[in-house]
């Protein structure tokens, strides 16, 4: 793992000069403190990566797990980047590969995140929205299935809870357009939909979705793909509550492995 120093610096010094805004009775040095860390955040801000893109930007060309620092999420969090696909630089959001994690799961875990990052995770619907709320982010989705043929989905335009205030209580509603790849698309009709899970019914059927399908996902009427869903092995005889991508194969086969990752529309450079 990969910590950046200019994040232990801050976490270190923060409270400290916090305190000492708070505690020094001089309104000259209480100014002189105040400005410093003012100064210390406005450094950190500008150094810090926002997200994969930007640690490739500082040199960095292996995958692996690396800090991350969005805008709007200044403590940052541990992400997966995958530093080789189609030019590097992508922020890790979801894998599954072995079923070892179970995503059959509730709201509070699929707002805050859950597995690990090196293995099947889902990154969190807040981490998400902190990094793709302004926009200006594309989505990959890598997908294989048990006979090791692969195909993947890109979308040039892609946001949770883009200009949100209150995301949680909006639902993160998901937002993608202009598909290109192999796979087909099977994500576009689930653009403008809130997240639903098993104990937040955020869909527009008259059932839970989630409930019915055994997964989690910017359902509608149901889902023409269910990435979240159970970890079945290939073809199965239940209808669509596998890990689904039904333009490529189906309402009945499980694929092996999905990974859904995001960047910059831009791509970084090596």
């Amino acid at each position: 793992m990969q910590i950046s120093s200019f994040a232990i610096i801050w976490h270190v010094y923060r409270d400290v000069l916090i305190s000492m805004v708070i505690n020094v009775h001089c309104p000259y040095t209480k100014i002189k403190h105040l400005l410093l860390l003012l100064l210390l955040l406005l450094l950190l801000l500008l150094l810090l990566p926002r997200d994969c893109s930007d640690v490739m930007a500082s040199g960095v060309s292996q995958d692996g797990v690396y800090s991350v620092f969005p805008a709007h999420d200044p403590d940052g969090f541990m992400a997966y980047c995958d530093m080789t696909t189609d030019g590097g630089g992508w922020t890790v959001i979801q894998r599954r590969e072995d079923g070892s994690v179970n995503f059959f799961r509730g709201w509070s875990a699929y707002r805050d995140g859950f597995g690990k990052t090196t293995g099947e995770h889902w990154l969190g619907l807040q981490r998400i929205y902190s990094l793709t709320r302004s926009g200006g982010y594309e989505l990959r989705i890598d997908m294989a299935d048990f006979d090791n043929a692969t195909a993947f989905a890109l979308y040039g335009d892609f946001s949770v809870g883009q200009d949100s205030v209150n995301p949680d209580e909006d639902g993160y509603p998901l937002i993608v357009d202009q598909y290109s790849g192999t796979a087909g698309d099977s994500l576009l009709k689930h653009s403008g939909m809130q997240f639903t899970t098993k104990d937040r019914d955020q869909d527009q059927s008259e059932n839970n979705c989630a409930t019915f399908y055994q997964g989690a996902w910017w359902y509608r009427n149901c889902h023409t793909s269910n990435l979240n869903g159970q970890y079945l092995s290939g073809g199965h005889a239940s209808y669509a509550d596998g890990v689904e991508w039904s333009s490529w194969t189906g309402w009945q086969y499980s694929l092996r492995f999905t990974e859904m990752k995001i960047r910059p529309k831009t791509k970084p450079e090596p």
